[in-house]
């Protein structure tokens, strides 16, 4: 039962949550069946650890029907049950948690059935809610435009046939506004999903509806709207992107509107600074290396580097490679330590021991590098390949010549037989196998003709890992 949804969904629950599960559970309105109860005590007794021995189906069957016979069709049954149980628990919480979308409800209730005094108090309410609302993102849009819409069918109630009453000029553009900002704020958070998506998995998307709608967009009537400002220069940083200005705009409203902007839509605005940095960085444009390290620093001073309770473990290494390459050893070894803590416990260690040795190797103590290396238990594919590629520039700065042609040929069967990894992936994986093995024998053989020709080469190549790395260590060699 341990590897069971039903497991892995109560293990996410507080223990304030389990309490409310255990009331849920119990009442005749929601559940009828004894043994889901018990079931659920069982369970229950065992949170948070969910010690395997005390879960496991059989002798929860046998505390749960005593002498009968063991049948897991009807554990599983009795399992489904409760994951049902569970499940509506979840639903009904997050609806009842949020103010507005319960009011909602109520609310719609009460205009079906005519209830003119309560559908007003329920629309007050509302109101007051929406008044005390402090960032403008697209669920205060959203939830402006259902109170106005129902506010428009609270009038129809009161003025019935006399449409001129309350169909007003003021009355419709407000519903239309809200409808508006709150239809732009989620197109344009889309299209940029997408924008992202193609440009780090080089797919293709049809985006020419997203186009249409940008082409008429007026941007001087969103002046005031800085979540749809931004937004839309987001989109302008990918369809123009030598046009820097957009970047450094997003940059200033994002840091002057702090208090306008919603924690959810600042983390994602400053994921995408991060990747406008990473793409400059990967032409060529150097100053954004140093750009990406300030907005990694904003983000830990604003607290936007957890992620529903954790930093994942892109920003951690991105934070330490950003900083070891601009040589701030002293913050990324501090970083390493301070936000250890941070990570989800499954990856804690291995990219704990990952930063150390990234930075070890960028202070040129390569064998501490390799002592850190070694304790990296990993389990994630990519990790795996950034071990390798550390790796690899480990053996290439202590000149173990045969230890790293040995390592770039199992690093080659590697990436060629991996059946999960993007094919653009394997390919940029490959370029770097093959350049630095050509470059180690160049090296070897002290051909410096050969090394300029090599260079000359991957100067012609598109980004791939570690490209600006081997140039520099050809040009090394060669001077």
């Amino acid at each position: 039962m341990i590897k069971s949804s039903l497991i892995e969904t109560v293990r996410t629950l507080t223990p304030k949550e389990m309490k409310e599960l255990s009331e849920f559970v119990n009442s005749p309105f929601f559940n009828k069946n004894i043994n889901v109860i018990k079931l659920f005590d069982i369970i229950k007794k065992s949170y948070p650890e969910f010690e395997e021995s005390k879960i496991e189906k059989t002798k929860v069957y046998k505390k749960i029907f005593h002498s009968k016979p063991y049948k897991d069709s009807t554990m599983r049954l009795l399992m489904y049950y409760l994951s049902e149980a569970v499940e509506k628990y979840l639903a009904i919480s997050g609806f009842t948690n949020s103010e507005f979308r319960f009011k909602e409800s109520l609310a719609s209730q009460f205009y079906e059935r005519g209830l003119v005094k309560d559908f007003e108090k329920v629309l007050g309410t509302q109101k007051q809610y929406l008044e005390k609302v402090k960032f403008k993102d697209h669920d205060y849009f959203r939830n402006s435009f259902i109170y106005l819409e129902d506010n428009l069918n609270l009038l129809y109630l009161k003025f019935e046939g006399k449409y001129e009453k309350f169909l007003t000029k003021e009355n419709l553009e407000s519903v239309a506004n809200n409808l508006t900002y709150y239809y732009l704020i989620k197109v344009f958070k889309f299209y940029t999903v997408s924008l992202n998506t193609m440009s780090l998995f080089n797919i293709e998307i049809d985006t020419s509806l997203f186009e249409n709608l940008l082409s008429n967009f007026d941007e001087a009537s969103f002046k005031s709207m800085p979540v749809i400002d931004i937004y839309y220069r987001i989109i302008l940083s990918f369809t123009q992107p030598d046009e820097e200005k957009h970047y450094f705009r997003i940059k200033e409203l994002i840091i002057n509107n702090n208090d306008a902007i919603d924690h959810a839509s600042q983390i994602d605005i400053f994921i995408n600074l991060e990747n406008y940095c990473h793409r400059k960085y990967r032409v060529g444009k150097n100053k954004f290396l140093d750009e990406s390290l300030q907005i990694y620093k904003l983000e830990l001073e604003r607290n936007l580097h957890m992620d529903r309770g954790y930093m994942s473990s892109q920003f951690y290494t991105s934070a330490v490679v950003t900083g070891c390459r601009l040589e701030e050893f002293e913050w990324v070894r501090e970083f390493i330590e301070k936000y250890k803590k941070d990570l989800k416990k499954e990856f804690r260690e291995p990219m704990y021991y990952y930063g150390l040795a990234f930075l070890e190797n960028h202070t040129k103590n390569y064998e501490k590098a390799l002592e850190h290396l070694a304790k990296v238990k990993a389990e994630e594919l990519y990790l795996k390949m950034d071990m390798r590629l550390l790796q690899c520039r480990i053996y290439y700065s202590l000149v173990w010549n045969m230890p790293l042609q040995s390592l770039l040929d199992t690093f080659k069967k590697t990436v060629q037989n991996n059946k999960h990894m993007k094919e653009n992936r394997k390919e940029q994986f490959l370029k770097f196998i093959k350049y630095l093995n050509q470059l180690n024998n160049l090296r070897y053989k002290n051909d410096n003709s050969g090394l300029k020709e090599l260079n000359v080469e991957l100067g012609k190549e598109e980004y791939f890992p570690y490209k600006q790395w081997l140039s520099e260590e050809i040009e090394k060699v060669v001077s």
